[in-house]
């Protein structure tokens, strides 16, 4: 590792970590733990993504310890994910969005941030790119996160409803930073118990579009909806219940 700048991805980037100027974060460590050769160690190490918040707290710790004077660059896109409530995640590796910012009149703006360990990473990593569904997953935070954060009540809990969700993918996207940048349009509060809106979201890195999305949402009540979708669940499961075994079933039954 001879330059004095590199980006640091999670292990499962591990194809990307092939290009000169990037290594992974158990690579990083290895070298920070002492267990391998220090020279040519980084002066600025440019955080990718794939990194956990305990991994950084790690690297940090250990850059110190070695009296290694290494400048993190692009900290926020790990410390600044958002809150597991707005991402509507149980688990902190689990969110792939920093904290929204309203930068305009309905726009707003955010980063990536994929933790190695989250679940959609738990399977399919393959080539040098992200892929696709993290970018669906993203989306579906980054309107919900919005919508926690700037638009509904903190004391009331909200079913959110998908109508439409369309996506078109431009370009792959690499594990470095990527913006991701959303406006909310067609706003409907013309009932007290919901809030309807559609999105644009668009994903950015190096200055090019490499994907957008098209959301139509409904954010209902919980004390609301529930009730219905209880309803609605007990005639599927009724459905279920009621129907017959057909002959092929028979058949297979009997073999």
């Amino acid at each position: 590792m001879q330059n004095k700048t590199v980006v640091v991805v999670g292990d499962k980037f591990s194809e990307f970590a092939s290009l000169e100027g990037v290594t992974t974060v158990s690579k990083l460590a290895h070298l920070l733990d002492g267990t391998g050769d220090k020279h040519g160690l980084p002066e600025q190490i440019v955080l990718g993504q794939g990194i956990s918040e305990s991994w950084l707290m790690y690297l940090k710790k250990r850059a110190k310890a070695c009296e290694l004077p290494a400048l993190f660059v692009g900290e926020h896109l790990v410390s600044d994910r958002t809150g597991r409530r707005h991402s509507h995640k149980w688990q902190r590796r689990n969110v792939l969005i920093t904290d929204p910012q309203n930068v305009a009149d309905g726009r707003y703006h955010m980063f990536l941030s994929i933790d190695d360990e989250c679940e959609i990473m738990s399977d399919h990593v393959t080539g040098h790119h992200i892929q696709g569904m993290v970018l669906v997953e993203a989306a579906r935070q980054a309107f919900l996160a919005v919508t926690e954060t700037f638009h509904l009540q903190d004391n009331e809990k909200y079913y959110f409803v998908i109508n439409t969700f369309n996506i078109s993918y431009h370009k792959f996207a690499f594990p470095v930073p990527l913006e991701i940048r959303l406006d909310l349009t067609d706003t409907d509060r013309s009932r007290p118990d919901r809030l309807g809106a559609k999105a644009h979201i668009r994903f950015y890195q190096c200055d090019q579009c490499v994907c957008d999305v098209e959301v139509g949402y409904t954010a209902i009540l919980e004390s609301r909806l529930s009730p219905k979708e209880r309803t609605m669940a007990q005639a599927a499961l009724g459905h279920a219940l009621s129907q017959e075994v057909t002959e092929p079933e028979m058949s297979r039954l009997a073999a």
